[in-house]
């Protein structure tokens, strides 16, 4: 699954699942979701906030350290991989235009793998000094 990471007009940032309204017409039949404990697996829960220079995007991972996830980008689009002898996972999610892919730092710790997503200079906004007089 693909997830994208957009700006709403007001500067925030928003997460919107590309598969959000996949079984919204079991919904809109039965009332509910009868699928819904089977697809419960296949969500990828994860918080963007927006920083000074950037974003940063902080995605659960419990139970893998850091030897056990791996992170690319390529594309816009930037996958996390985890592998450990009892599971694996793979999610992937789309970036906006104006992060520089030289500067992505990862980490993990205590089971939350934490992306910090730099804006490429030109990008971010230039401060105005203010003259006296």
């Amino acid at each position: 699954m693909t997830t994208t990471i957009a700006r709403r007009q007001n500067g925030d940032v928003a997460k919107t699942p590309t598969l959000s309204n996949l079984f919204a017409p079991f919904s809109d039949v039965f009332g509910f979701d009868p699928l819904s404990p089977l697809r419960s697996s296949w969500t990828f829960d994860y918080d963007v906030t927006r920083t000074e220079h950037g974003y940063e995007v902080r995605v659960p991972v419990p139970g893998f350290g850091p030897d056990a996830v791996e992170v690319s980008y390529q594309d816009n689009v930037v996958t996390v991989v985890g592998k450990s002898s009892h599971r694996n996972f793979a999610r992937s999610f789309t970036v906006p235009d104006d992060v520089d892919s030289d500067k992505i730092e990862a980490r993990v710790k205590d089971g939350m793998l934490t992306l910090m997503l730099d804006r490429r200079p030109e990008m971010q906004p230039k401060k105005i000094e203010i003259k006296h007089g």
